[in-house]
């Protein structure tokens, strides 16, 4: 079978060919159809997370059909459409995986990252971590969600977003616009916050009330013009923006960070007690988030805008997202 590989850290992106995988006793063989291309799979290409183990085959996005199963597995049958994120497996036994919020466990395993991925035709997953995909999304349409659809909609729900919240999105890419169709489809108003001028008619196309050029335009004080936003989910990870923007979110406001910058987040002490602000961050989510995601973009119709490549083309795809050319996500689709 195919697989792309990344030997070491800052190492190319390689096809090769390996040998088809059996599962464990526990496990399900997924065929791939589709994998999505996420800014931490660049990040992994390129080094930056420090428990990454090499080589591994990236690709944490994936969407397929169940090939074969382990033995002891009983309630998963070969056809079934599933999911699998980035959470690959955790403990399951510590305060955090019995909270249902597994993906802050200590021993976390990661798709792509600490084990292999969805940059493959085969890929092997614990079958306790895989979802099912409903009917009416297809395999293109789902892989997105697996890490783009559920940052979003879990980082919304742990930074108490209320109906009729007014919500403020920092970047318009491939997580920015996902950020902008649930904010809607849960019934917030939505802001877009972009360094590029040519995102406003997208950004107005998406459902987004306001579009705010953060080059020209002070962001804070549009905000404000805005009363206020009362969630900025900051999806693009630059920190000068994200610490311009900060002073514009409402009294009792939250900025919840989803893309990682690497320099630090500076905001003034002032605005965050005068205000009650908060600023958090919120990794991908766990496995209620990512059945609850699934059901609430099946029900409102939520679906990406994807690029689709075939996997010899996930090398030049990887080289385009590290020069900041992206706007969609980009998904691989398997033949």
């Amino acid at each position: 079978m195919r697989a792309a590989v990344i030997k070491t850290a800052g190492g190319p992106v390689e096809i090769q060919e390996h040998e088809r995988p059996t599962p464990g006793s526990d496990e399900v063989l997924i065929r791939v159809r589709a994998c999505g291309l996420c800014h931490g799979d660049l990040m992994v290409k390129e080094g930056q997370f420090p428990f990454a183990r090499y080589p591994v085959v990236p690709g944490h996005e994936i969407a397929g059909v169940i090939e074969a199963i382990g033995e002891r597995v009983q309630f998963l049958a070969c056809g079934t459409r599933v999911g699998l994120s980035a959470l690959f497996s955790s403990c399951g036994v510590c305060s955090q995986c019995l909270g249902a919020d597994e993906f802050l466990c200590e021993k976390l395993e990661f798709t792509g990252i600490t084990k292999d991925g969805g940059f493959q035709e085969y890929v092997l997953a614990p079958a306790a971590y895989v979802a099912p995909i409903p009917e009416s999304i297809g395999f293109v349409e789902a892989a997105p969600l697996m890490c783009a659809g559920l940052t979003v909609f879990s980082g919304m729900r742990h930074a108490g977003f209320e109906h009729g919240n007014k919500v403020a999105v920092i970047g318009l890419g491939g997580l920015g616009h996902m950020a902008v169709l649930f904010a809607k489809s849960m019934g917030g108003r939505v802001a877009v916050i972009s360094t590029s001028a040519n995102k406003k008619a997208e950004a107005e196309a998406l459902g987004a009330e306001q579009f705010i050029h953060a080059k020209t335009t002070n962001t804070a004080n549009a905000l404000k013009r805005w009363d206020g936003a009362d969630l900025i989910l900051a999806t693009a990870p630059d920190a000068e923006v994200m610490a311009e923007a900060f002073p514009g979110l409402a009294p009792n406001g939250t900025m919840m960070v989803l893309g990682a910058p690497f320099a630090p987040i500076s905001v003034s002490a002032f605005d965050l007690i005068m205000g009650r602000r908060r600023l958090m961050g919120s990794p991908a989510g766990s496995r209620k988030d990512l059945m609850d995601m699934l059901a609430f973009a099946e029900l409102h119709g939520i679906r990406p805008q994807v690029n689709c490549i075939p996997l010899e083309h996930l090398p030049n795809a990887f080289e385009e997202m590290g020069r900041g050319h992206m706007s969609r996500r980009t998904v691989v689709v398997m033949e």
